[in-house]
């Protein structure tokens, strides 16, 4: 009887304790108060921040990917499309919900009688203009504000662009630069139609489609210098080259501020493409030659994979079925690149 009432004992205290232990923990998490147009401006905030941090890496890809694509077109598949070396973005890149910040950020500075005079809502917008480009030699410049593109409206623009990239070297813009309504003609030129882009995500890698090239953000953030990213480049380049069979790219749908857009099946045949060992490494070979042949030293390139080796140790020194082990790669890696330079040399 004496061990029932001492285990009733037990269980009252232990109740007391819980519930005011309870009590505590309720009193100590009351949330402030938040109202909807709290919420909304930190989301705006946000919004704002990945839009800028999406043109600052898709406009470092542009710049390095330029030369890479322009010297290498001998390798690549032929489609018709000519390219101009502009990198744009435009309200209808972005998600639906999303583009309503378009004009506060990117529209914000321009007279509202060139919406009324235009008929249009939102301008694109010029974020990059790749050095030595038909653009560069045009005058086009960062920052200049799309009016009309071959005389028609920016309505429906990425297609637009497309279609007329398709059907003659020749684009004309109708530009504001600064206030002033500028006229420029830009004659195209063909590369290998493979857009360079970024995407958002926390860890370090690269994709390849067959029609893009797309590099996390992370990966981005975590190279140090142009070579870096000028392999990354070439090693999905080389995917797209020798794996894939799509040849439909366009430099009219290379997104500067899509955060949405992703690597997506673009044939049949591409849906049984599968990634082994000796796919790899042959991007990796051939990576190393595209991006040489695209002007870059590669100099101290592996230290790209020394780094990533923090966030995978494992990789090291062990191979999985698809990758060689870091270690493996970056001496190929050293081994091919000094026969690309041997070989230079002789010439």
């Amino acid at each position: 009887m004496m061990k029932a009432y001492l285990y009733l004992l037990i269980l009252f205290v232990l109740t007391f304790l819980f519930s005011c232990t309870m009590k505590k923990e309720s009193v100590s998490i009351m949330l402030p108060k938040i109202t909807l147009k709290d919420e909304q401006q930190e989301i705006f905030l946000q919004k704002k921040i990945l839009i800028y941090e999406m043109i600052s890496a898709t406009k470092e890809l542009h710049q390095i990917s330029w030369p890479i694509l322009k010297n290498n077109v001998d390798i690549c598949k032929k489609n018709g499309s000519y390219s101009f070396g502009v990198l744009y973005a435009s309200k209808e890149d972005l998600p639906s919900q999303d583009a309503k910040f378009y004009k506060k950020i990117l529209n914000k500075n321009i007279n509202a009688k060139y919406f009324t005079k235009y008929n249009v809502d939102s301008f694109p917008l010029v974020v990059s203009v790749a050095k030595n480009s038909p653009a560069f030699k045009a005058n086009i410049l960062e920052g200049d504000i799309i009016l009309l593109i071959n005389d028609t409206s920016t309505l429906g623009f990425r297609k637009k662009l497309k279609k007329f990239a398709l059907e003659s070297s020749k684009l004309k813009l109708t530009i504001l630069r600064n206030q002033e309504v500028l006229e420029r003609e830009v004659v195209g030129t063909n590369i290998c139609n493979y857009n360079v882009q970024a995407i958002p995500s926390p860890a370090p890698n690269a994709f390849a489609d067959g029609e893009k090239v797309f590099i996390t953000l992370a990966a981005i953030k975590l190279a140090r210098t142009k070579d870096e990213l000028a392999f990354l480049i070439g090693h999905e380049l080389a995917h797209n080259i020798f794996h894939y069979m799509y040849d439909k790219g366009s430099e009219a749908y290379n997104f500067a501020i899509n955060y949405t857009d992703s690597p997506k099946i673009k044939s049949f045949s591409s849906f049984f493409l599968y990634s082994s060992q000796s796919k790899e490494i042959e991007a990796d070979l051939k990576g190393v030659e595209i991006a040489f042949k695209g002007g870059y030293s590669l100099d101290n390139v592996n230290d790209y994979w020394r780094r990533l080796s923090v966030f995978n140790p494992e990789m090291i020194s062990s191979s999985s079925f698809i990758y060689k082990s870091n270690a493996l790669r970056a001496i190929m890696i050293s081994k091919t690149l000094r026969k690309l330079k041997n070989s230079n040399e002789k010439k």
